[in-house]
């Protein structure tokens, strides 16, 4: 059987220790399809980005730290705009042979352009779990816009396993979009199936305002250090909003970072789940998202089948030269997964910050509604 697990079957697999932590996994780090991870009590400053390969990560420390740190769980630990750190992951694993994991930011990391990345002890690819692999995980973290304060147990990325090959292929995507479409324009009308492979939809940019608020938000630099666990921050004082320019679109200025929604609304039922993947390079030197993972029940409800889903906001980062965005521009891709079973914890429930979106702030940032 294969496709990815879910809920229970994560439990299954902490009751197991084939997951297991000094510090027990909390009931809110299990997600509909995937499993929030900590930050472990040590992080190191690099002089630079590893892949640990056969030397190892205790080896290749050995060379590459310049300063190692204790945290704990009441007094942060500023991590500079601009450093390289690698922390600790509080899980450990010892995967069942056959199961296999990816790695990626959790929403809210992405939305501060905090870029983060999962090595295995001895990994030659970053966010990338072998079958059956046995250890620790590490988390390189690299703040790009803002100073940001962490404390142990911090989520900053998210696991999912799987079992097998659990793309949806080109006719089961057709069947979902004809039925009961996962992902549809603003007016309902389901999205058109890339045939790929694998099998995905497009997705384009909204820089239409509605309600006359804004397009989108670009980062603004110098500022105070953001505390992961704060609420109430203000909008204004990290954010630049941008406003509708309908017949230029904006112009993204290179290393940048901009905040922008989709076109398009998805609607993930629970036997399913997706991963917004870049869709090409050619279409300009930029990156497009960071957090790509999207859970079972994101946009959906069972109460609503005429709900219309929510949008997915978009995490872009501009390279080497400036960059015209315009509306409806297609930029990025969504691939469908299947789940091994229903997930007895749908997204959403009992709530989220991003279920039912628009364009959205991490949750950090007060005033958003």
């Amino acid at each position: 059987m294969s496709g990815i697990l879910v809920s229970q079957s994560l439990r299954d697999l902490l009751a197991t220790s084939a997951i297991s932590a000094l510090v027990p996994v909390q009931a809110g780090q299990i997600q509909p399809s995937s499993l929030d991870l900590r930050l472990g009590a040590r992080v190191w400053q690099l002089q630079c980005s590893f892949l640990p390969g056969q030397t190892g990560v205790s080896r290749k420390l050995g060379r590459l730290a310049t300063a190692e740190h204790r945290i704990d769980r009441d007094e942060p630990l500023v991590l500079h705009r601009g450093g390289v750190f690698l922390a600790e992951i509080e899980e450990v694993l010892e995967l069942p042979q056959g199961v296999w994991g990816r790695t990626n930011p959790k929403s809210s990391t992405g939305r501060l352009d905090v870029f983060v990345r999962v090595l295995t002890e001895q990994g030659d690819a970053f966010d990338t779990i072998p079958a059956g692999y046995a250890g620790r995980l590490y988390l390189e973290i690299t703040p790009q816009s803002f100073h940001v304060a962490v404390r142990r147990g911090d989520c900053l990325a998210q696991l999912r396993l799987a079992r097998g090959r659990p793309s949806l292929d080109t006719e089961a995507l057709r069947a979902h979009q004809a039925t009961a479409p996962l992902c549809s324009w603003s007016d309902g009308t389901p999205a058109r199936v890339d045939e790929g492979p694998p099998a995905g939809i497009l997705l384009s940019v909204d820089l239409h305002a509605h309600d006359g608020g804004p397009v989108g938000f670009q980062a603004r630099r110098h500022q105070p250090p953001i505390d992961l666990r704060r609420r109430d921050l203000p909008v204004d004082r990290y954010w630049t909003p941008l406003r509708s320019e309908p017949e230029d679109g904006h112009v993204l200025e290179p290393e940048q970072f901009y905040i922008f929604a989709t076109r398009e609304r998805l609607r993930i039922p629970p036997g399913v789940c997706a991963e917004l993947v870049a869709f090409d390079a050619t279409k300009g030197e930029l990156r497009t998202h960071y957090a790509g993972f999207i859970d079972a029940g994101f946009g959906w409800s069972a109460a609503d089948a005429d709900d219309r889903g929510a949008k997915l906001v978009l995490e872009i980062r501009t390279h080497d030269v400036p960059f015209l965005l315009e509306h409806g521009q297609t930029l990025f891709r969504v691939e469908f997964m299947h789940n091994e079973a229903v997930p007895d914890v749908i997204y959403g429930a009992p709530g989220s910050h991003y279920q039912g979106q628009g364009l959205r702030l991490s949750k950090q940032f007060g005033g958003q509604g």
